[in-house]
């Protein structure tokens, strides 16, 4: 039991401690063999598929993937609706995801199924990110190499009630959102600069520039 050092107004319940194995069901997801069969991609009914490279730091997915499912090997992958939360577990470990759009999932991305009990998913994929963070500083060179179904059931993990986990996700995801707001607004004025740079100094030979102010 804990309780954390900033808290919403209203909460006053200690938080429960608990392993990630007693309160979430989740499975890897999984691709047809050979990878590079032709059959196995694109073509009419093709759907998105997620792998690693596919699952951003803004924990989402990409636009679009960077490659497509063929209805033909759909039966023999693992989907994942809207609103699920995704881990990778190769590559670069940890990086998560709540998915924008329904997605069939590459095996070497975990899904989370469902939850043993009321779970609310935006903050259950903060503190997946969190936990992986952790885990991260305690491994050599501070990268997971691997991670195994048991190491990953018997993750503690500190549990708020429901309405308090609803409060904290949306917090941090509206922050999220605020950030990249702002990301987008700095990249504009990094490229208006670099337009403006361009024109107002000029080369060796070349015209005095033409905008005025």
């Amino acid at each position: 039991m804990g309780k954390p050092k900033i808290r919403f107004k209203g909460f006053t319940v200690d938080w429960e401690q608990r392993k990630l194995g007693d309160v979430a069901e989740y499975r890897r997801g999984s691709f047809p063999q050979p990878y590079g069969n032709k059959e196995w991609y694109d073509g009419e009914g093709a759907m998105p598929f997620v792998q690693v490279a596919d699952v951003t730091d803004e924990m989402n997915l990409v636009v679009n993937t960077k490659q497509k499912i063929s209805k033909l090997a759909q039966p023999m992958s693992v989907y994942a609706d809207k609103n699920t939360v995704l881990v990778t577990l190769q590559g670069s470990i940890g990086r998560v995801a709540i998915t924008q759009y329904g997605v069939f999932v590459d095996r070497t991305v975990l899904i989370f199924e469902k939850y043993k009990e009321k779970i609310d998913y935006i903050f259950w994929a903060y503190i997946i990110k969190k936990k992986f963070i952790e885990e991260a500083r305690k491994a050599p060179g501070g990268t997971i190499k691997t991670i195994t179904k048991e190491v990953l059931s018997d993750f503690d993990l500190m549990l708020p009630d429901y309405k308090e986990q609803m409060k904290i996700g949306r917090y941090f995801q509206n922050l999220d959102h605020l950030i990249t707001l702002h990301q987008r607004k700095c990249d504009e004025t990094k490229k208006l600069k670099k337009y403006m740079l361009q024109k107002m100094f000029p080369q060796n030979g070349m015209k005095v520039p033409e905008i005025r102010f």
